[in-house]
């Protein structure tokens, strides 16, 4: 495995673009950043015949991103850059990550599936939604990470952070409701690129569950980014959402997710 280049970065995307909704967050931001940036690095193996792509690894901030268009890969390289770079959070494929996390102690895995948000409900609400600017970040931040199910991986700088430079550089947005000024609920584009998009990020304040904030928050964005011509997709892992999501999209892909055990942090 290598660390790629500037003159890797189309040949890496066509081979992304083959199944993107299994590499949706890799595609996106080598797109939008290329191959090495400030908080970014990309690696990549060929095979050694054929010179040919069979696996790409990006880091972005404290996470790994996996895809080979391979069902049974290698995985070897992976685990030797895990002991490199020991980050949060690792996520690819089912099959790619129930390969990797037996040979990763340090992680726990889950798993769950990935949708084309295809349909939203039109509707009318009185309820205001914001699009949130870089001053909210630190307190969208400490939202989601008081819910360990989507923000136990992260710390409340680093996602601040990474929330940060998506909206400065037009690569990602939020949304927000706003009780008594307040942030209560939010929702996001985690990353987005000429004609797609990846919702992320989506959490309703403890005491404001009872509330249709999430309905209206998810239709809200959905329609601007139908209106932009996008297509947008969403990963679930709890057994609610992946209910909800199987009523009102179309499922496209499963994937797994690793996250650093406590007592190896």
């Amino acid at each position: 495995m290598r660390e790629a280049i500037h003159q890797d970065k189309e040949r890496i995307l066509q081979y992304l673009q083959r199944e993107v909704q299994d590499c949706i967050y890799l595609y996106i931001d080598i797109a939008n950043y290329g191959v090495c940036s400030e908080h970014m690095k990309v690696w990549l193996e060929e095979d050694a015949d054929s010179r040919e792509l069979i696996l790409v690894v990006m880091q972005y901030y404290d996470s790994f991103q996996i895809y080979s268009h391979r069902t049974s890969c290698n995985i070897a390289p992976v685990a030797e850059l895990l002991k490199e770079h020991s980050v949060a959070m690792v996520s690819g494929r089912s099959d790619i990550i129930k390969q990797l996390v037996q040979e990763c102690e340090a992680y726990r895995a889950t798993y769950g599936a990935i949708y084309i948000m295809d349909r939203y409900r039109a509707m009318q609400s009185e309820v205001e939604v914001l699009l949130a600017t870089e001053n909210d970040t630190t307190e969208i931040a400490e939202l989601i990470c008081a819910d360990e199910e989507i923000g136990g991986h992260y710390t409340v700088e680093n996602l601040s952070a990474q929330l940060a430079e998506r909206i400065r550089t037009g690569t990602g947005r939020s949304y927000i409701i706003r009780e008594n000024g307040v942030i209560v609920a939010h929702s996001a584009t985690y990353a987005e690129a000429e004609g797609i998009a990846v919702v992320g990020g989506t959490i309703i304040k403890p005491e404001c569950r009872n509330s249709n904030y999430y309905m209206v928050l998810s239709n809200y964005m959905l329609q601007q980014l139908v209106q932009e011509g996008k297509t947008a997709y969403t990963f679930s892992i709890s057994d609610k959402m992946i209910r909800y999501h199987d009523m009102l999209h179309t499922k496209c892909g499963e994937y797994g997710k690793m996250v650093k055990r406590k007592s190896y942090e």
